[in-house]
């Protein structure tokens, strides 16, 4: 990263020792630019553009949250103006507060969030693409509302918590002593059987069984292997994974390897025990295997994953075989393997008993082994069917048998489901995407879906996997999307493309040629994917927005979508990308007749080449701006754009162009009369010759600036002029303007007072 700026300091941070003050700092830096260069702050959609990080995490740095990383803190001075003195005192101040914070024992991953728990169906809906962390509980929790208090799904944080113990969990006796033996010798155990086996059941209940051995939590990850969208990409798995273990957007390393090593490195410092829900094969999972440690994974597929899991000994314990790559060989002790089938009758009986009352069961026990029988052993249509029985005590458990082997568990429970439930039902079984909404459901039955919705997780159909969002088994899901004729399942894809907003269905607006809707969903989901560093997909759906655009002939729509791809862009790395499709942008704001949009993004163009280091560049864009705000009529945008052009003429080391156009900003301010602009502007003058070692000239437009503030009553730019020109000073003359400084920043209650009253040894 190159150097900051040279004019001599204006905030002294070497007082500063917690995230608020270092955060309070950086506000003050923000407002002095904006002083300098432009008429409001910079946006954090503007940093984020200028940096290619998501504003989310732009955000956290500036109200306290999170503590830059020191290259991006280095950067982030460069684009607010710091100086030398500045860079330096604020990279002291982060490793100070870095090496306080250090200093406090670490806690578990999730000692600071509540709990969220799934519904009903949770331990069997195989959560569609969710993580889940949560503590690690000393017993079984069981399931209930979130207590007082909760963090809610989805909140800011290392995760979500493990779903709780499913209710009416029985049997696997054997599994679960077979568990017992491999798990403290192996750092993976696939659990393998047909879909409705209850694999992910026995998983979060022996998850809970276990999870006082993890204090770093435990952590659930749908990998939807079976899902009609498709499996989880593992480039996604992993992101996911690394998000829940408390690995904020903005700090995830870019590619594959990177990620990888830093998620071993995590696994391997930390005991956490991670669900792998719903594998598709083995090289979904391998990325995802911790690293050789006190973490364990437990994985489910419906099929061995071959070339991972072992087979030594009767418990499929042992090394890894022979076709795992090199590489794993040192970093995973082995995996073991688990096979299930159908649960036997003794432990069906049981978990009938346990859902529908152990008194009913006794009392109908020929009853209770038909409904058995009919559910072919299968947990799942055990599940459902116990659930729809429980709610009805009139039922008598040999009729429902008799009906139920007449036409199955999920045809008897949807007939006795009410007319709204059945509707959505099919709705989600044409959703596109993994996972659905609560605003969907309003969607797909066009009136309120929160009663239907309702049903159907009574009913064991649909589980909520994190706050708003619902899943189905992959086999509910095929019957419902069997239930629902072409005719019906288009009418219902109509309505989610006219009405919704998820990157889930930006194909289906697509293959419609509903190309203003699939427009529209991109630009309303680009700030989510942003915030959750989903930045492959914000990639993607901008891309899906660009050719939209094209289809509709919209150069303004198409200009705006090249302008948020940039963006997206930036956020992997990808700056030649970026400046290629913000070139494009301006050329489309162009051909559209704004020149002020084009002179905006040719701004952004000069932003990130400064930020390459490429000054001479900037300096191209920046007269381009300057051309297009005079053709627009844009006085503001004219005089922002000579303040740009003087920085980069000085960082460019040409004193005369530098000068000039800070003057020409100066005196564009005066004829318009904005009194406070002209001190900004000033104050700009002030930075630009001391970059070119100027400081007399400096120091004869900061005490103008000073001036200025102070007539117009601007209290704290005042002060913080009056800080920068001691700083630039010797001796009284210096202490007397800090103490000026001193006594504003006390009346107005601002944090600098505490760094300059550290100037004056008070």
């Amino acid at each position: 990263m190159f150097a900051c700026g040279r004019l001599p300091g204006v905030v002294d941070p070497s007082g500063v020792s917690t995230l608020d003050e270092l955060s309070g700092l950086l506000r003050d830096l923000r407002r002095r630019q904006a002083r300098r260069v432009r008429s409001s702050p910079l946006s954090l959609g503007e940093l984020a553009a200028r940096t290619g990080w998501p504003s989310a995490a732009i955000g956290a740095y500036f109200d306290g949250r999170a503590l830059p990383p020191a290259e991006r803190l280095d950067a982030l001075l460069r684009l607010l103006g710091a100086t030398p003195a500045e860079c330096g005192a604020f990279a002291s101040a982060r490793s100070r507060i870095e090496a306080l914070a250090e200093r406090v024992p670490a806690r578990s991953l999730l000692s600071a969030l509540g709990s969220a728990p799934l519904g009903p169906l949770a331990a069997d809906a195989s959560p569609s693409g969710s993580f889940a962390v949560g503590p690690a509980p000393a017993r079984p929790a069981a399931a209930g509302p979130a207590p007082a208090g909760a963090a809610p799904a989805g909140a800011a944080g290392p995760g979500l918590p493990l779903p709780p113990a499913p209710i009416g969990f029985a049997g696997r006796a054997g599994a679960i002593a077979r568990l017992d033996r491999l798990v403290p010798g192996v750092r993976a155990v696939v659990l393998t059987g047909a879909g409705g086996v209850g694999k992910t059941a026995l998983a979060v209940h022996y998850g809970h069984r276990i999870a006082d051995r993890f204090p770093g939590g435990a952590l659930l990850l749908n990998l939807r292997g079976c899902d009609p969208t498709g499996p989880l990409p593992p480039a996604d798995a992993l992101r996911m994974v690394l998000a829940a273990l408390g690995v904020a957007p903005a700090d995830l390393p870019l590619g594959m390897a990177a990620r990888t090593g830093l998620y071993r490195s995590l696994t391997a410092r930390r005991g956490v025990l991670l669900l792998l829900d719903d594998a598709a094969d083995a090289d979904q999972v391998r990325p995802l295997l911790p690293a050789a440690g006190d973490s364990i994974a437990l994985v489910t597929a419906r099929a061995p994953l071959t070339g991972l899991a072992a087979a030594a000994g009767e418990d499929g314990a042992g090394p890894p075989t022979g076709r795992m790559p090199p590489a794993l060989l040192s970093e995973v002790d082995g995996v073991g393997a688990v096979s299930l089938d159908v649960i036997d009758r003794t432990e069906a009986r049981a978990m009938l008993a346990a859902r529908v009352g152990v008194e009913r069961v006794g009392g109908e026990p020929e009853g209770a082994d038909r409904i058995i029988t009919a559910c072919g052993r299968s947990p799942l249509a055990l599940a459902i069917v116990s659930a729809r029985v429980a709610l009805q005590p009139e039922f008598r458990l040999g009729a429902v048998g008799d009906a139920v082997a007449e036409v199955g568990a999920l045809a008897w429970t949807y007939a006795r489901l009410g007319p709204a439930a059945r509707e959505l039902l099919r709705g989600f079984g044409a959703h596109p995407g993994p996972d659905f909404s609560a605003a969907d459901a309003t969607i797909l039955i066009g009136r309120s879906g929160a009663d239907a919705l309702a049903e159907l997780v009574r009913a064991q159909l649909v589980g909520a996997v994190r706050a708003g969002r619902f899943a189905m088994p992959a086999l509910v899901r095929e019957h419902a999307a069997g239930r629902t004729p072409p005719k019906e399942r288009k009418a219902l894809q109509d309505r989610l493309v006219e009405h919704g907003s998820e990157f889930a269905i930006l194909g289906l607006a697509m293959r419609r040629r509903r190309y203003r809707d699939a427009w529209r969903i991109a630009d309303e989901v680009d700030g989510q994917l942003d915030a959750e560093g989903r930045w492959d997909e914000r990639i993607a759906a901008q891309g899906v927005a660009i050719r939209a655009a094209e289809h509709l002939g919209d150069p303004a729509l198409l200009a705006r979508a090249k302008r948020a791809q940039s963006a997206a862009y930036l956020r992997t790395g990808q700056h030649e990308a970026a400046l290629r499709r913000l070139r494009e942008a301006a050329d489309c704001f162009l051909a559209q007749g704004d020149p002020a949009a084009a002179a905006r993004c040719r701004q952004d163009l000069a932003a990130l080449l400064e930020s390459m280091a490429r000054f001479a560049e900037a300096i191209v864009h920046d007269e381009l701006a300057l051309a297009l705000f005079r053709r627009a009529g844009d006085v503001p945008g004219r005089a922002a754009a000579h303040a740009a052009a003087a920085w980069h003429y000085a960082l460019a080391g040409r004193a005369a162009e530098a000068v000039a156009h800070g003057e020409e900003a100066l005196a564009l301010h005066g004829g318009r009369g904005d009194r406070r602009e002209v001190a900004a502007a000033l104050a700009h003058l002030g930075r630009v010759h001391a970059a070119l070692g100027e400081r007399d000239r400096s120091l004869e437009r900061l005490r103008a600036a000073l001036d200025r503030f102070a007539e117009l009553g601007d209290r704290l730019d005042e002060a913080h002029t009056a800080t920068r020109l001691g700083d630039a000073l010797d001796g009284a003359p210096a202490i007397g303007l800090w103490r000026r400084a001193h006594a504003i920043y006390e009346r107005l209650g601002h944090p600098s007072a505490a760094t300059v009253a550290a100037r004056l040894g008070i």
